[in-house]
């Protein structure tokens, strides 16, 4: 763990972390953004170090999640297109299979009919 200044509302704060400077700096700003948007008005206050040290924590977990749910979505959607290519080449394989006319006769009769559910 090494020490690290941060800046939050116009205040430095030191803290211990593994992370590097940059996702700290970027978590500070978040945490700054929503201070401001919960205050418009806040400018200089001073947090207590442990209410900063929780929503520092909050703001790291959120970040964490959100990554993971970025490539899980990314990873489903990847599987899902897999999925419907799969699905495509199996109907242009059954379509390529089957005679154009073959088992439609009655099913047009019935359509004719006006009654297609029986």
């Amino acid at each position: 763990m090494r020490r690290m200044r941060i800046s939050v509302l116009n205040n430095d704060y030191y803290i211990k972390t593994d992370a590097d400077e940059e996702y700290m700096s970027q978590i500070a700003n978040y945490l700054e953004g929503k201070f401001k948007e919960a205050s418009p008005n806040l400018e200089n206050v001073v947090a207590p170090r442990q209410v900063l040290l929780a929503t520092l924590k909050i703001a790291d977990e959120f970040f964490k999640l959100k990554r993971e749910f970025e490539e899980f979505k990314k990873s489903a959607e990847e599987r899902s297109k897999s999925l419907v290519d799969m699905l495509d080449n199996s109907l242009k394989y059954v379509d390529n299979s089957v005679p154009q006319n073959e088992g439609k006769g009655e099913e047009n009769s019935r359509m004719e009919r006006g009654d297609p559910f029986k």
